[in-house]
C-alpha cells in the first residue's frame, strides 16, 4: 500500500509534556490533527481513503467556552463525501483500555499478525501487514479513545475520573459521536456501534444516551459486541453469586480437551455443546440448592464436573462444586508446571512456583500485547503523528477508581446493560446486534454472552451470534479473523 499525498501535516504541535496542564480554551490553540491519503484494496475494490489520527475538543455548553475534554481518534474515510455512507463508531473495553486492539488487530487497513496458534509474540520487529477484508468498502471507521486512553485527557478545571464511571463514560462518547455526525453532516448515514470486552457495557449504555438523552435523540441501526461483558452478574465470582460457574464450565471444558485433558470419542465442539447442557440444566440447579443438596447428588455433580473440566474430583468437592476461573487456570496443567492463559487459554506459561491458587501473570496477554503496542505507534507515526506524551494503551489507575454504583440508583447491584438492548428493539424494528466471541475465553466467556441474551427482554431473532475457536481476542486467530469481517461486512451491508 503506498502513500499518495499527505493532504494535512501537523497543524499544531501538541509538544507539552504528559503532565502539563493541556491549554483551557478553544482561543489558546486548535485541535490537532494528522492526515494522510492512501490507498487500499479491501474485498476486492480498490480505493482512495482518507487515513486521520486527530483530536476533538469537547465543549460543556455550546457556546464553546468552557473546554470539557480532549478526545483522540483514528479515522477511516472514503474520499467521495457520502452522507448515506454507514458509519461504525469502534472502542475497545477495560475500562482504561484504548482503541489500539480493535484497530490494529482487525478493523484497521493495517493489521498486526501475531502467531495464530497461541505461541508468544516474541521480540521485535512484528508484522504489521495490508488487512484486505477491512470493512472499510462498506464503511466509515472511527476508532475512539474514550478520556484517560490514547492521547485523550481532561481539559480545564476537569479531572479524568470525573469521566471514569458506567455513566459518566457512555455520556462522553456519547457527546463525541453526536459532535461528529454534526460536524460531518452525517445524520442521515446508517450508524453502528462496535465494542470489546467492558465495550459490551459502554455500547448499550450509549444506546440509551443516545436513544433517549437529553439531547438530540439518535437512532442507531447496529450493535456490534466482541466478546462483551454486559452483565457482570454472570463473570463476578462473588460468594453466593451462582451465575459465572454455570457460565464458565463449558469454556472449561474445551479447554481441557483442547490441552489433552480429556478423554472422549467426542469432537471439540460436540464436547463444549454437551457442557453447555449439562452447565445450564443439571449444574445451574444443583449449585442454586446450597446447602440443600443432598450427599449423593454433590457427589454426581462432583463427577461430572470433573469430566468435564479435566479437574479431580477432589478438587471440585475441595471447591465446593464452585471453581472460579483463576483456581481453574492454575490447576489445569498443574501436574505438568503450567497455568493457562486468562483472554485465551490456548496458551499455557511456567510460573515461578507450581504451588499457590493464582498464576503469575496472563500469559496469553503477554503473548501479544507488545507487538500491538509496536504496530500502533509505528502506524501513527507512517501517518505523519508527533504527539510528545505518553500514549496510554492501557491504565490500570483508571480501572481501580472506575465508578461502578454511583449512577445506578437504589440498593447497589451487579451492573447490567442488557435491558438497553431490549428496550432498542421493542422501539425500533430495524435495530440488530452482532455477537462474535471466543470459545476459549476465561475473561467473558462465550456461554455467558448466550445466558445474557435469554435473560434481558432481547429479541434473539434479531440476535447473531457467533463462537469461534479462539479467545478474547479472537480475531489473532487467523480463521476466525476471516469469519469475523466477513459475517460483519454482511451484517453491515
Amino acid at each position: 500500500m503506498k502513500h499518495l499525498v499527505a493532504i494535512i501535516m501537523v497543524i499544531t504541535d501538541l509538544g507539552f509534556a504528559q503532565d502539563e496542564p493541556i491549554p483551557t480554551s478553544k482561543e489558546d490553540r486548535e485541535p490537532v490533527r494528522f492526515s494522510k491519503e492512501m490507498r487500499g484494496t479491501f474485498n476486492g475494490k480498490k480505493m482512495p481513503y482518507l487515513t486521520s489520527h486527530y483530536e476533538t475538543i469537547l465543549y460543556e455548553k455550546d457556546d464553546y467556552n468552557e473546554p470539557l475534554a480532549s478526545i483522540f481518534v483514528t479515522e477511516y474515510r472514503s474520499v467521495k463525501n457520502d452522507p448515506s455512507r454507514p458509519v461504525i463508531f469502534i472502542f475497545n473495553g477495560g475500562p482504561g483500555s484504548a482503541s489500539l486492539w480493535l484497530h490494529m488487530g482487525v478493523m484497521g487497513p493495517k493489521v498486526v499478525k501475531v502467531p495464530s496458534d497461541a505461541s508468544d509474540d516474541g521480540s521485535p520487529p512484528y508484522q504489521l501487514v495490508d488487512n484486505t477484508l477491512s470493512p472499510l468498502d462498506v464503511a466509515d471507521l472511527v476508532c475512539i479513545d474514550p478520556v484517560g486512553t490514547g492521547y485523550s485527557l481532561a481539559m480545564g478545571d476537569h479531572e479524568n475520573k470525573e469521566f471514569w464511571g458506567v455513566k459518566q463514560d457512555a455520556k462522553n462518547v456519547s457527546q463525541f459521536v453526536r459532535r461528529w455526525i454534526q460536524d460531518n453532516d452525517r445524520w442521515n448515514s446508517p450508524k453502528y456501534i462496535l465494542g470489546e470486552s467492558y465495550g459490551g457495557i459502554r455500547g448499550p449504555q450509549m444506546l440509551a444516551e443516545l436513544r433517549n438523552g437529553e439531547l438530540t435523540n439518535i437512532e442507531i441501526n447496529g450493535l456490534i459486541l466482541v466478546s462483551p461483558a454486559t452483565d457482570l452478574q454472570h463473570i463476578r465470582f462473588t460468594p453466593g453469586n451462582n451465575s459465572p460457574y454455570v457460565g464458565y464450565l463449558p469454556t472449561y471444558a474445551v479447554t481441557a480437551y483442547y490441552h489433552g485433558k480429556i478423554r472422549t470419542r467426542q469432537t471439540l465442539l460436540e464436547f463444549y455443546e454437551e457442557a453447555k447442557e449439562f452447565s445450564i440444566n443439571e449444574l445451574g440447579p444443583a449449585l442454586l440448592k446450597g446447602s440443600r443438596i443432598s450427599a449423593r447428588e454433590k457427589d454426581e455433580i462432583a463427577d461430572k464436573i470433573s469430566y468435564y473440566s479435566g479437574l479431580s474430583k477432589q478438587f471440585v468437592l475441595n471447591s465446593n462444586l464452585r471453581v472460579d476461573a483463576s483456581s481453574f487456570r492454575k490447576e489445569l496443567l498443574r501436574d505438568e508446571g503450567f497455568s493457562v492463559g486468562r483472554l485465551d487459554s490456548r496458551y499455557k506459561g511456567r510460573d515461578y512456583m507450581i504451588a499457590g491458587q493464582f498464576p503469575d501473570t496472563d500469559i496469553s496477554s503477554e503473548g501479544f500485547s507488545a507487538a500491538y503496542v509496536s504496530a500502533l505507534h509505528t502506524w501513527l507515526s507512517d501517518i505523519g503523528v508527533d504527539v510528545k506524551r505518553l500514549y496510554r494503551s492501557s491504565d490500570r489507575e483508571l480501572s481501580r477508581a472506575w465508578d461502578w454504583v454511583s449512577t445506578q440508583g437504589g440498593w447497589p447491584r451487579y451492573v447490567n446493560v442488557a435491558p438497553h438492548i431490549g428496550r432498542a428493539m421493542r422501539e425500533n424494528i430495524d435495530f440488530k446486534v452482532y455477537i462474535a466471541c471466543g470459545i476459549y475465553d476465561l475473561a467473558t466467556p462465550c456461554f455467558t454472552a448466550t445466558n445474557t441474551i435469554h435473560e434481558n427482554g432481547i429479541d434473539v431473532e434479531r440476535i447473531k451470534l457467533t463462537e469461534l475457536e479462539a479467545g478474547h481476542m479472537m480475531y489473532n486467530h487467523q480463521p476466525s479473523f476471516d469469519i469475523f469481517l466477513t459475517e460483519l461486512r454482511e451484517f453491515v451491508k
